[in-house]
This record gives C-alpha cells, sequence and structure tokens, in this order.
C-alpha cells in the first residue's frame, strides 16, 4: 500500500504539494507574509499603548521634576522597535514579489469563477438528531462493509471511505452559523480557506479519495448553501486545476498557518495528508514531535513499523 500510494498518489503519477503545483506554492507563500503582517500589526498595537502609557508617565515624572535615564532609554526602544515593524510591514506589502503572486491567485480565482455557470443545488439534507452540529449539504453514503473496503482499495485506485463524523475541530476561518429557532449548529467554510475534500464527479458513482483543496467560491445560503472547490495541484502545470462543487459534508477544514493547535492523544484515528502526496488517508497517532508541530502516524493498512511524520495542520480531527 506504501508503494501504491508514492507511485501514484490520485490515479496518476503527480508530485506532492513540496514538488509541484505552483498555484499551491503561491497560495501557501501568500499566506505566510499575511501571517507575518498579521503579527507585526499585532505588536504595533501593543507598542502603541505601551509608548502612549511611557509618555503619560513621564509627563508625570516631568511635572515632578525630570524624566529617568532609563525610563528614556526604554521610550526610546518601544519608538525604534514600532520603527522597525513598519518597515517590515512595508517591506512585505511592496515587495514585487508579493503583488506577483496575489495578482496571479486574483488571476486563478478569476479564470475559475469565469469557467463555471453559476447554478444552485437544493438537495435536502439528512440529519441526525442525535447531534448538535449540521452540514450544508447531504450526508455521504452509508458505509459499505469491512470486507468491501478492504476489496475496493485493494484492486482499484480510489478509496472508499466511512461517512464523516458529525464533530470535528472548528478552525478561525471557519463560520458557525444556527438556524433559526433550532439548536444544531451549521458548518460553512470561507472564501480561500484550504480543505480536505471528496470529489463527487458527475456520471461516477465510486466515492474518490480525500484531497487538498482550495474554496474558490461560495454559492447560495443555509441549506442551498454549496462550494466551488479548486484542485491546486493539476496533472498539467500550465493549466489550472479541475474545480468542483461540494456540499460542507463533504469538507473538512485546514487549518491556516500560525493556528494554535491541541496536540492529539496518542491512538486517536485521523485524516491526515500522507507524505510527498495530495492525498489524505485514515491513521492513527502515534506520538507528537517538535512540540506539537508534527505528528507521527501509522497510515492505515500500512506495516507497523512504517511510521510516516506530518505537520500538524495536515492531521484533521476527522476518521475519514
Amino acid at each position: 500500500m506504501s508503494s501504491q500510494r508514492s507511485r501514484a498518489p490520485r490515479g496518476g503519477a503527480r508530485a506532492g504539494p513540496h514538488e509541484t503545483g505552483e498555484e499551491a506554492q503561491l497560495w501557501n507563500d501568500t499566506q505566510e507574509k499575511l501571517v507575518k503582517l498579521e503579527k507585526n500589526e499585532a505588536r504595533a498595537k501593543e507598542l502603541r499603548k505601551e509608548i502612549f502609557d511611557k509618555e503619560a508617565s513621564m509627563k508625570l515624572q516631568e511635572e515632578a521634576g525630570k524624566p529617568s535615564v532609563e525610563d528614556l532609554d526604554a521610550l526610546g526602544g518601544l519608538y525604534r522597535e514600532n520603527v522597525r515593524i513598519a518597515e517590515n510591514s512595508k517591506s512585505l506589502l511592496e515587495s514585487e514579489d508579493t503583488l506577483t503572486k496575489v495578482q496571479l491567485l486574483q488571476a486563478m480565482v478569476s479564470h475559475t469563477e469565469e469557467s463555471q455557470e453559476p447554478t444552485t443545488n437544493r438537495l435536502s439534507a439528512s440529519r441526525d438528531s442525535r447531534s448538535n452540529i449540521d452540514f450544508d449539504g447531504p450526508s455521504d453514503s452509508p458505509v459499505p462493509s469491512p470486507a468491501e473496503n478492504k476489496h475496493v482499495r485493494k484492486v482499484g485506485t480510489s478509496r472508499t471511505s466511512s461517512q464523516p463524523p458529525r464533530e470535528r475541530e472548528a478552525a478561525k476561518d471557519e463560520t458557525e452559523e444556527k438556524e433559526p429557532n433550532s439548536s444544531r449548529t451549521k458548518i460553512t467554510f470561507a472564501l480561500g480557506a484550504e480543505v480536505a475534500f471528496k470529489p463527487k464527479i458527475p456520471g461516477q458513482t465510486e466515492e474518490h479519495d480525500w484531497i487538498q483543496g482550495i474554496v474558490v467560491k461560495v454559492i447560495g445560503e443555509g441549506k442551498s448553501r454549496r462550494y466551488d472547490v479548486q484542485d491546486p495541484f493539476p496533472d498539467d502545470a500550465a493549466r489550472p486545476g479541475e474545480t468542483y462543487r461540494s456540499s460542507a459534508s463533504s469538507m473538512v477544514k485546514i487549518p491556516p498557518i500560525g493556528t494554535p493547535l491541541a496536540d492529539y492523544e496518542v491512538g486517536k484515528r485521523v485524516l491526515a495528508l500522507y507524505p510527498e502526496t495530495t492525498t489524505f488517508y485514515r491513521a492513527d497517532v502515534k506520538a507528537m514531535l517538535d512540540g506539537g508541530a508534527k505528528v507521527q502516524l501509522l497510515f492505515e493498512d500500512e506495516a507497523a513499523g512504517a511510521l510516516k511524520i506530518v505537520e500538524r495542520r495536515f492531521v484533521l480531527d476527522h476518521k475519514g
């Protein structure tokens, strides 16, 4: 199973997110800079308050006599740090590299939206009365028997996955809504969110693997809300990846870079990105590494000693 994954990560010889996929690399690079800008802004806000408090304190000292050298040095240090942060943020924003990447991403999204005919599918969603979380679409088909699962994985290129659980880890970009006159919570996804999703291809009945994607369009509201999700790793690097119509029941949020994430318990079943591919598979947590930044996993159907290490944000609290 291990060799099959690395040889044909999604029905073809294609590299993972760290090898090719210009659109995804652009997205990741841009996200990293946005995270830095956000941190700069947060620190600049703190500095403004510290400078205000320090100046107010020194004004009182001036009225009583003369500010101390230590206070003057401290205030100067705050001013210098504020200038450094402002210059760093300006450099990030004015960088030709950053502007080019943003323009390319905008062009990619615009191309996708123009090529998609706006349609709204109104499908009734099956609800579990025992759960307090609803999704914007129908649940996946019932779980085949373990024997069927095993057979399909051996002879086919796709893996049959069980129905996603109703509860999952919430992330910053996800929006929770409550239906009127109901205590149930609905999970929605923001434009630009990174997700793991199961593409449903018209005319095909078999289930497909969970793969990486980016939300490029949000369509409709409430129960009729659907999403256009783009595969950012096309087989042909010269063309944008395929775009699929999806619902929240077939999507799981990938936390943005820099999001604080809790450690998993050893033995927990998760849905994780297999190294050097763009496909997510079920796995069991064996250990947390690097202070929680990485997770040691044993993927389903692999030998007991074939442990893999995956970045924490690509290990999702979902049974797959």
